[in-house]
């Protein structure tokens, strides 16, 4: 295979390439003929636009007859399609691209490609051809073959494309992902899965053969462990493999480089200075012969030549050369370090796979795109500084880089294969950020809308139909200055190119709000009541401590108005934001998929806060502006992630006069009136430019929005006319301009006021933040003043780690049926029966109330163990404990405690596919348990046996101080917006006590191959990050723009898990103590316990009168949602007191319950019925009825239905529908008896497994 045959099909780096933005779709259908490029499409100049609503998040469809959902149809249009055909490259091109589309690289490429494989397709490309993405399909008659047949059939054209990128690359960096169909027997659900391998690198001198079968193994491996462990999945045809090869620049150390001075201090290091690229080498040879003289000269050494064996080897040596030296001399092993931007040891960035007697570890570092190793002569020196302070003898792990203090631990440690990292010994967590107390001066409020074009071509995943794509057609946005409103600003656009107009206007918006922001203000001269002021302060206006010699004045950069006295360190953090937050209302999981393609096109680097490769929870533009001052950041922040619902939900809880930018806009009283509502909008109707000019509004029917499966009301459709007509409305793209003004101003105006609170009452602002668990964490910080320390103990903190289980949700009764008074069937000759449906008012609020620990985390000794005693231990104690367990579940408790075991577990049930919380009769090992909840099992009769260690700790009811603010917020609120805003911080701050650092993803956006004019960060260059040994995955959106996901290289655990541990222990025990010492002690076995979830517990109980029970205990109860006039005589009392339960239907009988499984079950009360089925859309859950459920109960049927909704593909938003098993009755967290109804815990004596 020629190199020119290479060049062909990888064109040189130095072409001209014209950018494809929207990744292209490749049909299996040939066409005859390609059609015209052009398309009918209006000038930029008139204003339109349109989108379909997601804005209440993923709505869905269904055209199942068994749930009778009686759903009209939504209208069909005659837009053309939005995709077309090129018969020279085989691929389908969104008609925006296609007149671009010959001067691309995946045409041209393509072109080649189809004259040489017959059924390898180009995906993916960027940076000119240096990252490719190749799709392998099968034939129709290699469709059905096993994998492994497949995969042999196709080895010859997998090392054709492998050859042809060595001979242009040199060496690459290559994975493989198989996408298979695989079919669940017992409901008949069909899913396609993938399976990848880990990315190898790619010599000419690489044995390919070896690759090719160490991949097909891989696949075998994985395939078959998912066939046998994931609950019956069943393989039942191929889809594709998909090949990704990207250009690889080694890892390579060189020539001689100083070490950084705080690296050379710790004395830990030999850096042999050489003057060739045989460092490598040296450094080895320095380990293996040690002088005491003259360490650093080569000529203190012997030669390498005549100690190694070096044969195949290049040099600087990459990853592969290091294991090829291993290899090549077997008596050694190395290890290899690396350094970040701070000096801090990461990695390893190599381990050997067995460590021999003769073991190296090498430092590995970078300076000015030069690269060098140096000998560790003392790896426990050099990482000492940053893992502990400990002056006693330590064990370190070579892998982890953690250190023990004692072998036992060292050797029975369960290594998580990267450093990891704890603070310091004293180190504390506070509230630090007192520069979020200002408020922020500019806030740009944006959205946008599209054209549901339809999407007719073929889809190549059975289970998901794309039917429409969106293309944006307009925004708008506006600019909210809170000192000036003179300098508020409205934006809009609509036309085909708006995403680069919104793009580069929002960068000139920017850069001129920039201007005023970096403009100094001196001080307005003071007041003598100011000065007067200033004099006697004793304490900082911003930190609120005591003021000493430092007290200085501090003013406001922007109105020159003097605020305070400060400390002098106080007043330099308090400045000018530095970055202008852009908000949008759904901006992860819409607006962003829109515009960061062009985003991208900006010289700057865009920081993310990623959930995955595609979707961000926020993102910051770096744009550099003038070299004298600090880079301009526009930060892009999503409302939804504050006020998680929809924008017509949170414009009904406001008042009017909280609508001060919409008011401004239209002053006119019956014109604020009309839009001072969430707007009525054709999404799906509109799908094509000339919908615009149309000059009436259309029929009521063409509103039908497939997301929500409903048409909109008549007084809906006679609000949009009378909007319409006083609006003296033209056309509908006028109207569109109406309705997306009007967004923006109504989200601007409750973000406004959402902010508004948050000053007023905590002191912050929430534009400084992305989400509500920060926002409230900081407020909770700041309120209570409270200082917890950190744990700088790695076996304190995965002890309560491995405690940390989440809240227990199970169904213990399946079916159910009430037989009262109350009810219209009342049978007087069998027993009277109630279902009740009881909540506990804001559980973790109220476990946040008591005391938690803070401080003094110590083991305690053997001798302190000894003399212990768990039942002397006051539950308000100074001192709290969490202990290591191991009890006993004795057979004559199993039918007692059959509905709710004590002491829930995580694990994969028999027969299972995930780990889950199970609570079961098993004997319990090694158990995790906060010292209250553990009284509470005791005394329920397990049996302690013993006890392997406990962690003792300072406590301290910290929390109680901002829950008990928050409670009494809510309770005197006036609008129900407040009332949320409330509830929504107490729930918030749960999630950050206990946030897993593990999970944490590290994804970089990139958009150069690389940096040679040293504009951006070197290390964002994609040439760089595909170099590093932790690459995990790539993504390619369009040719210049990539996101790169690593592996981790160190683990930093500083989150004060042991709150959220605590609190989950509390609430578990409250829920318990609420089961047995109130329901179970009251009502005996005529109290069954059907179903719980957390804060919920669901009941079937025979009594004569369940209401008159709850009279009698009225003080246990929240009886606040009854009616005053109800026919229980109940009274109103306790109005949202966390702890107390609630009958959450309020006195509305309940007649019957039906549950599947956790999360999927549905409840028939006299006046309405809930659903719930996890996972799936809320208007098809809200659509099945009681028979739905009795069907899958009873007659095992697995009801399917087409689940409507928006997802994004490499950036791209499409409308799709998809096919997903809604109900079934597998269930595998109990032991489901014959009759369907009863079911048993895991561990009970009658059922031994």
């Amino acid at each position: 295979m020629s190199t020119q045959m290479a060049d062909q099909l990888f064109p040189s780096s130095d072409e001209s390439i014209v950018d494809a933005p929207v990744p292209v779709k490749t049909s299996k259908k040939k066409r005859k003929t390609a059609e015209k490029a052009s398309g009918s499409q209006p000038t930029a100049s008139k204003k339109t636009k349109s989108r379909a609503t997601v804005r209440d998040l993923f709505g869905t469809d269904s055209d199942d007859d068994e749930l009778d959902h009686s759903v009209v149809k939504s209208p069909s249009t005659d837009s053309p399609s939005s995709y077309m055909y090129c018969d020279k490259c085989k691929t389908e091109i969104p008609k925006p691209e296609f007149r671009y589309h010959k001067r691309t690289n995946i045409h041209k490429s393509n072109c080649l490609i189809k004259s040489k494989f017959e059924h390898i397709d180009i995906i993916a490309t960027a940076f000119k051809n240096r990252i490719m993405t190749y799709r392998l399909n099968p034939s129709i008659e290699d469709e059905y073959l096993l994998p492994e047949a497949f995969l042999d059939g196709k080895r010859d054209d997998v090392y054709k494309l492998i050859e042809l990128s060595l001979l242009k690359h040199t060496c690459i960096k290559v994975n493989f992902e198989l996408f298979a169909y695989f079919v669940l027997p017992k409901s008949g659900e069909q899913q396609l899965k993938s399976f990848n391998t880990k990315y190898e690198v790619i010599y000419k001198s690489t044995d390919f053969d070896q690759i090719y079968l160490n991949m097909r193994e891989t696949f075998k491996m994985k395939l078959t462990e998912f066939e046998h462990c994931e609950s019956g999945w069943s393989f039942t045809s191929l889809s594709h493999l998909e090949i990704n090869i990207n250009k690889y620049s080694p890892m390579r150390g060189g020539s001689y480089i100083e070490l950084p001075v705080v690296i050379k201090n710790t004395k830990s290091c030999i850096n042999v200075y050489n003057n060739d690229e045989y460092c490598f080498l040296w450094s080895i040879l320095a380990g293996l012969f040690p002088v005491k003289n003259n360490v650093c000269r080569t000529s203190s050494y012997p030669h390498f030549n005549s100690i190694f064996n070096i044969k195949g080897m290049s040099f600087p040596p990459s990853a592969k050369d290091i294991r090829l030296f291993e290899k090549n001399n077997s008596n050694l092993s190395i290890n290899i370090y690396g350094l970040d931007q701070h000096y801090t040891v990461t990695g390893p960035l190599y381990v050997t796979n067995f460590k021999k007697d003769k073991h190296i570890n090498l430092l590995y570092f970078e300076k000015n795109d030069r690269a060098h190793y140096c000998l560790i002569k003392d790896l426990l020196r050099l990482v000492r500084r940053q893992v502990s302070r400990h002056k006693g003898r330590m064990y370190l792990c070579e892998t982890c880089l953690q250190f023990f203090t004692s072998e036992m631990k060292f050797h029975s440690h369960a290594c998580s294969k990267i450093i990891t990292l704890l603070p310091d010994k004293n180190s504390t967590l506070q509230f630090k950020h007192f520069e979020r107390q200002q408020k922020i001066n500019f806030v740009i409020y944006a959205d946008f809308e599209s054209l549901l074009c339809n999407y007719d071509e073929e889809n190549t995943n059975k289970n998901t139909i794309k039917n429409k794509l969106h293309l944006p057609s307009c925004f708008a946005y506006y600019v909210c200055c809170s000192h000036d409103t003179s300098l508020n600003k409205f934006v809009t656009y609509t036309g085909t190119d708006c995403v680069q107009v919104f793009v580069k206007k929002l960068i000139e918006e920017t850069k001129s709000i920039h201007k005023v922001l970096i403009t100094k203000k001196a001080m307005k001269p003071m007041t003598p009541e100011q000065m007067n002021n200033y004099r006697s302060a004793s304490r900082c206006h911003i930190c609120k401590n005591l003021l000493f010699d430092d007290k200085v004045q501090d003013h406001d950069h922007i109105t020159s108005e003097y605020r305070g006295a400060a400390h002098s360190h106080c007043n330099l953090i308090y400045k000018v934001c530095p970055f202008i937050p852009v908000i949008f209302h759904n901006l992860s999981g819409y607006d962003s998929h829109i515009f960061i393609k062009e985003l991208s096109k900006y010289d700057g680097e865009i920081k993310i806060i990623p959930k995955t490769k595609e979707k961000y929870l926020s993102f910051t533009k770096i744009i550099e502006t003038d070299k004298c001052y600090k880079p301009l950041q526009i930060k892009f922040i999503d409302s939804f992630q504050f006020l998680s619902t929809s924008l017509d939900n949170l414009s009904k809880s406001l008042t009017d006069s909280d609508f001060l930018n919409l008011k401004s806009h239209f002053p006119d009283d019956k014109k604020f009136e009309l839009i001072r509502r969430k707007g009525i909008y054709p999404y799906e109707y509109i799908d094509s430019w000339q919908k615009y000019n149309e000059t009436q509004l259309p029929p009521k029917h063409c509103f039908y929005n497939s997301l929500q499966m409903k048409h909109i009301t008549d007084s809906e459709y006679e609000h949009a006319q009378t909007v319409w007509n006083y609006f003296n409305i033209s056309s509908l793209g006028e109207y569109t301009d109406l309705y997306l003004k009007s967004d923006v101003l109504l989200l601007c105006d409750i973000f406004e006021n959402f902010r508004k609170i948050c000053l007023q009452h905590y002191n912050l602002d929430p534009a400084h933040y992305v989400s509500s668990p920060g926002l409230s964490w900081d407020a909770m910080l700041l309120y209570t003043g409270v200082q917890l320390e950190l744990i700088h103990d790695l076996e304190i903190y995965k002890m309560i780690e491995k405690g940390i289980r989440g809240g227990l949700a199970q169904c213990s009764h399946r079916y159910a049926k009430a037989n009262n008074i109350y009810l219209p069937h009342f049978d007087d000759s069998r027993p009277s029966s109630y279902l009740v449906y009881l909540d506990c008012n804001n559980l973790y609020g109220y476990a946040m109330t008591k005391k938690l620990p803070i401080s003094d985390f110590k083991f305690m000794t053997s001798f302190e163990m000894v003399n212990f005693c768990l039942f002397d231990i006051p539950d308000d104690a100074e001192y709290g404990y969490i202990l290591e367990v191991d009890m006993m579940y004795p057979d004559n408790l199993h039918n007692l405690h059959k509905d709710l075991p004590f002491a829930p577990e995580k694990f994969i049930p028999i027969g299972g596919k995930t780990e889950k919380l199970i609570a079961n009769l098993y004997d319990k090992y090694n158990y995790v348990i906060h010292y209250i909840y553990l009284k509470e099992c005791i005394r329920h009769g397990l049996i302690l046996k013993k006890i392997h260690r406990i962690l003792q700790f300072k406590q301290e009811n910290f929390l109680k101080k901002y829950i008990d603010l928050n409670t009494q917020l809510r309770q005197s609120a006036k609008t129900s917006f407040e009332r949320d805003f409330f509830k929504l911080l107490n729930n918030s701050i749960f999630g950050k006590t206990i946030e897993n650092k593990r999970k944490q993803v590290d994804v970089k956006l990139v958009t150069k191959w690389n940096d040679n004019k040293n504009r951006t960060n070197k290390t964002l260059c994609a040439e760089k990050l595909i170099a590093k040994p932790n690459l995990k995955s790539i993504s390619v959106f369009s040719e210049d723009f990539l996101a790169i996901q690593l592996d981790p290289e160190k683990l930093v655990l500083d989150r004060p898990i042991y709150v959220g541990f605590a609190v989950l222990e509390y609430a578990k025990q409250h829920m318990y103590n609420f089961h047995y010492d109130f329901i179970k002690k009251k009502y005996g076995d005529n109290a069954k316990l059907c179903y719980t979830d957390t804060d919920s517990l669901l009941y079937l109980i025979h009594t004569q009168n369940f209401y008159k029970d709850l009279n009698d205990n009225i003080l246990k109860f929240d009886t606040s949602n009854f009616d005053i006039n109800n026919p229980y005589c109940i009274r109103k009392l306790n109005d949202k007191i966390p702890g107390l339960f609630k009958d959450e239907l309020g006195g509305d009988v309940i007649t019957e319950f039906i549950g599947l499984r956790a999360k999927l079950y549905c409840i028939k009360s006299l006046k309405t019925q809930i659903n719930k089925a996890k996972g799936v859309s809320r208007p098809i859950t809200k659509s099945l009825k009681i028979s739905n459920y009795k069907k899958v109960l009873f007659k095992n049927i697995t009801f399917k239905c087409k689940m409507n909704m928006i997802k994004s593909s490499k950036h791209v938003l499409y409308s799709q529908a998809v096919n997903k098993v809604i109900l079934n009755r597998i269930d595998d967290k109990r032991l489901v008896q014959p009759n369907q109804i009863d079911t048993l815990p895991w561990g009970h004596c009658d059922y031994i497994c």
